[in-house]
Order: structure tokens, then C-alpha cells, then sequence
């Protein structure tokens, strides 16, 4: 049995047990770190978000954590991290260091009682007629007409537990890749399909469409580091990583009644 196997036998066995563990019974603060940045992106307490600078604060010299990625927790899952030196250049950015490392993903503190990863996404294939016909289309509301489709990640997952699935794609095309500038037509971001019935609805989570060159910028590329519960509700997070000309962030989203929503409390970022 693989350590993945035994920790969701036990989550799910504890569960079974002591029915009454919700979101709202996790009494200590369970912190939250973005792998790609290595940044904390924040806490959760009694289900309640709680930002990446009050969260820092209360956090010890060494930590556990759990690595979570888009196919669930992690092989060898727990890894021990310490806080980072401080940053002249973002003060408010807290960044940590791992035993353990890997590229992308988020690490959640081991102290959480709940499963993180309820339902695990499957993964599309990005030359899916259907989703690169969605994408050109979605592209030319934005202004960019004959786009060049990209798609880099798709992903099948039912976010909010109701049994209809929902589709998540990033795509990123800059022709001379990620710098200062960029070319009409160039693009990055990250969208959400849902549907109702017949009616599909995309929703933008981040991305930048270039309709006028950019001599000189900070054009992001956006893509999906993780899809997660972080709180303990049964419904799941996106967690998405940026990287800009000198610079990276990440953020986290909920699904909440049918719309896309930002976590605020969850978004940070470092560069010049």
C-alpha cells in the first residue's frame, strides 16, 4: 500500500469515526504554501482564510507539511519546511524552505484533519478539438482574432461535489516567450467551462491578451499549480502560479453558487 493509500485510509477512517470534524473544527492554524514560488499564500482556521502575513506570524521555526499536486498527494507526501530569509526587495513575501522539493503543486500544513483532494482531476488532452475550438473562440471575445492555439493544461473535475464535472484550462502563446515584451496576439491565461443543461459559461480566472505590442511590460504567463480542498468543506480550490518579466505570484480561487471567485486573502507575489 503506497504512503498516499494509507494516509486517505486513515483520513477517511477518521472521518467515519468522528463524524463531526468539518471545516469549522479545525481549531489550529493549518498553513498553505504555493511549491512553484515557495511562497506562503496563507492559513485556514475554523474554515476561515486567513492572509499570508497574520499566518507567517504564527508559524513555527520548523513545520510539516503535506505535498499536494494535480494528482492528488504526493508519494513520500510529507516534507519538513523552515521560513525563508527575509526579501529586501518584498517584504511582505514569505518564502519557505523545503527538505523536499517539487516543482509545483502546494504543501498544506499536516495538522488538517480533512481530505484534501475529495475528488482527483483527470487529466484532457490538450489537442482536444473541442476545448482548442472553445479557446479560439474565447480568444477572439478578448479582442485576438486567428489565434495561434496553445492549450498547456485541461483538466476534468468536479469542483463543488454535485456530481456534474467542470472543465479547467490554461493556454500561453508568446512568440518570443516570457520577457518585457510581447506581440499582438499573444496571450495567457487561465478559464473555467461550466455547464447547466445545454448552456456552457466560461469564466476568466487570470490572463493577459495582447491586442496592441508591448515594448516594454510585464505580460504573465498563468497556468494551474494545484486543485485542492484547502479548507475543509468538501469543495475544491485552484490554486494558480505566475511568473511576469522579474517576477512571479500566485493566487486561489473558489467555485461558489455557479461563479469563479478570488480568495483576496490568498494572493501574493515578489519582483522588481
Amino acid at each position: 500500500m503506497t504512503l498516499y493509500m494509507k494516509r486517505n485510509t486513515i483520513l477517511l477512517l477518521a472521518l467515519m469515526m468522528t463524524p463531526f470534524i468539518v471545516a469549522g473544527g479545525q481549531q489550529s492554524m493549518v498553513p498553505i504554501v504555493e511549491m512553484k514560488t515557495r511562497g506562503l499564500l496563507g492559513g485556514v482556521q475554523n474554515g476561515k482564510w486567513i492572509d499570508a502575513v497574520k499566518s507567517a506570524a504564527r508559524i513555527p521555526k520548523d513545520i510539516e507539511l503535506v505535498l499536494v499536486g494535480l494528482d492528488g498527494v504526493e508519494e513520500g507526501d510529507v516534507t519538513v519546511a523552515k521560513h525563508g530569509e527575509k526579501e529586501d526587495v518584498c517584504e511582505d513575501f514569505h518564502r519557505f524552505e523545503f527538505e523536499l522539493e517539487t516543482g509545483a503543486g502546494i504543501a498544506i500544513g499536516s495538522s488538517a484533519k480533512w481530505n484534501f483532494t475529495p475528488r482527483i482531476p483527470q487529466t484532457i488532452n490538450v489537442d482536444n478539438r473541442t476545448y482548442k475550438t472553445a479557446v479560439a473562440d474565447f480568444l477572439a471575445k478578448k479582442g485576438i482574432a486567428r489565434p495561434v492555439v496553445k492549450i498547456q493544461q485541461a483538466y476534468r473535475i468536479d469542483l463543488d461535489g454535485d456530481g456534474r464535472d467542470e472543465v479547467l484550462i490554461s493556454a500561453t502563446n508568446y512568440k518570443k516567450g516570457l520577457s518585457s515584451d510581447a506581440a499582438v496576439g499573444d496571450y495567457s491565461f487561465v478559464m473555467l467551462r461550466t455547464a447547466k443543461g445545454k448552456a456552457v459559461t466560461d469564466h476568466l480566472l487570470k490572463g493577459d491578451f495582447i491586442t496592441r505590442k508591448v515594448d516594454f511590460g510585464a505580460p504573465t504567463q498563468n497556468e494551474i499549480s494545484a486543485i485542492a480542498d484547502l479548507n475543509g468543506d468538501g469543495k475544491m480550490e485552484i490554486i494558480l502560479n505566475g511568473q511576469y518579466y522579474e517576477g512571479e505570484f500566485a493566487s486561489a480561487f473558489e467555485f461558489r453558487n455557479g461563479r469563479i471567485v478570488e480568495i483576496k486573502e490568498f494572493e501574493i507575489g515578489c519582483g522588481v
